[in-house]
């Protein structure tokens, strides 16, 4: 009211016309106010709650009805803190006397209990009235205290890994991910974000800064995961480590950095281990080898065929150990590359031969036939013969077991536009899909046929994959319900150039 004869004295000429106008303003007010404000009043989505000087309500407009629930008739004319009695001592209550108090607005947030909505409220006193505007923002507060939520699992799961993570710009600029997890990016850069800043060349090894660019280049470019092992010298010694890069923006990747010190210590006792085992183990197995095979042989004399039969049980078992402590220090070889190789150049065709040959006998123990197929002849491959045989003779083995009793296994060799192959496929179940990824692993076996003993150790497929490598050569596989197939691929080599190559290395 006040704002109103404000507005209006300048068109009064002497004082006491102008008194007269504000007493009969006071008296009217009510009855003078136009129509249009409470149109106004009930149109704008805020709840408008009007207080007189005795805090009684003098007017709410529909929204404000709707959110204290009582009609009009209820609420106009009666005291605040009657008609809603736990506001007198609550927050809201004090924050009102105080803006009334102090004679200031105030503006915070307050959740209605009974319906368990969030408010926006302003409160604006006048010498004579309180003006209450509340803006429901209940929707906003659920995507805020989601989002929170979110943050907070997220912070939880960042804090938890043992990895530290950092996320790397191209430009090569290092942010630490989990110190900073709200770094908002290179555009917007917090306040005093250059001091959280570091770079690739203090993060990574002097020796592993070109590894490490390049790295980054490709997974944005590819857009694929790589992975980096180094070591760096620390104030206690050195340590392994692993970095995992991975796209995780335009213009950034996120390197997941693990130590792999105690890893690489444990795989270096496990190596140790292995091949102090297979070395003591070796010659004894050799002794008792020949010793067996002399008794059978005759040597000490006639024996019953019950003792025959029990020394070729061990003499079976003695191959399987010798067996696997020779697989056992093909691994180590491998490992440490102090595996020694015997390259002659051979007709693949006739290598392979002598391989299936020599299996003939073993697939017959499962009833199982061996098909040799020769898809080319004259084929020139340089390889160590008797690892290429190993390799060839691993895959027939287990071709035969996983193979149904009475059927074939076939071995094809041949050439193509890739080099020579060498193909061993069977008629067994297929390999598990779940498997596959680990086929190759060292100790990794797959499930069994249901009428087999397949047996084994684990380690053929990956000395097969080892010793292939080594000869430049790949390995893969086909596999189905119905069967598998594995292919092996070998350079091609012309023998006149091979038999010159070798005249000059005699010389």
């Amino acid at each position: 009211m006040n704002d109103f004869y404000e507005k209006i004295k300048g068109f009064f000429k002497d004082e006491s016309s102008l008194l007269e106008a504000k007493q009969l303003l006071s008296e009217n007010w009510e009855k003078l106010a136009p129509d249009y404000l409470n149109k106004i009043l009930e149109t704008i989505r805020d709840a408008v709650f009007i207080l007189d000087s005795n805090w009684n309500y003098i007017y709410l407009n529909s929204k404000a009805l709707e959110m204290v629930e009582l009609s009009a008739d209820q609420i106009i004319g009666r005291e605040v803190w009657t008609v809603f009695p736990q506001v007198k001592d609550s927050e809201l209550g004090e924050r009102m006397r105080t803006s009334v108090r102090e004679h200031r607005s105030m503006q915070f947030e307050h959740i209605h209990a009974q319906g368990e909505k969030w408010y926006d409220l302003l409160v604006l006193p006048s010498q004579d009235f309180l003006f209450v505007l509340a803006t429901e923002i209940t929707s906003q507060k659920k995507v805020e205290r989601g989002y929170e939520s979110v943050v907070s699992k997220n912070r939880a799961i960042i804090n938890s890994i043992p990895d530290k993570l950092y996320r790397i710009h191209q430009d090569g600029i290092v942010i630490d991910y989990k110190m900073y997890p709200d770094f908002p990016g290179w555009d917007m850069p917090s306040e005093n974000s250059k001091e959280r800043f570091s770079s690739v060349e203090s993060l990574f090894p002097e020796e592993s800064l070109s590894s490490i660019r390049n790295m980054i280049s490709q997974v944005l470019t590819l857009d694929q995961t790589q992975s980096i092992e180094y070591s760096k010298e620390e104030y206690d010694g050195v340590k392994f480590y692993e970095a995992r890069i991975a796209k995780s923006g335009p213009e950034e990747v996120l390197a997941i950095v693990r130590n792999i010190t105690e890893r690489k210590k444990a795989e270096r006792l496990k190596n140790e281990f292995i091949s102090l085992v297979s070395h003591e183990l070796r010659t004894p197995l050799t002794s008792i080898k020949g010793a067996i095979e002399l008794l059978i042989g005759g040597v000490a004399g006639d024996l019953s065929n019950q003792a025959k039969s029990l020394l070729n049980i061990c003499r079976k078992n003695t191959l399987r150990l010798v067996r696997f402590v020779t697989d056992l220090l093909d691994i180590e070889a491998l490992d440490s590359g102090n595996i020694n190789f015997k390259y002659k150049a051979f007709f693949l065709e006739d290598v392979i031969q002598a391989s299936v040959d020599g299996m003939r006998t073993f697939a017959e123990q499962y009833h199982v036939l061996l098909n040799y197929q020769k898809d080319a002849d004259s084929i020139s491959v340089y390889v160590d013969e008797d690892r290429l045989n190993h390799c060839v003779t691993n895959l027939i083995s287990n071709a035969v077991k996983y193979t149904p009793k009475y059927s074939e296994v076939f071995i094809r060799v041949g050439k193509n536009e890739l080099g020579a192959y060498i193909q061993v496929v069977d008629h067994g179940p297929g390999i598990d899909p779940d498997f596959q990824p680990r086929l190759f692993h060292r100790f990794a076996q797959g499930t069994p046929p249901k009428d087999k003993l397949v047996g084994g150790t684990g380690l053929g497929l990956s000395i097969t994959k080892g010793f292939i490598e080594v000869m430049k050569g790949s390995i893969d596989f086909i596999t189905s319900p119905t069967g598998t197939s594995f292919t092996i691929t070998l350079p091609l080599y012309d023998l006149n150039s091979l038999s010159k190559f070798t005249e000059g290395q005699n010389q």
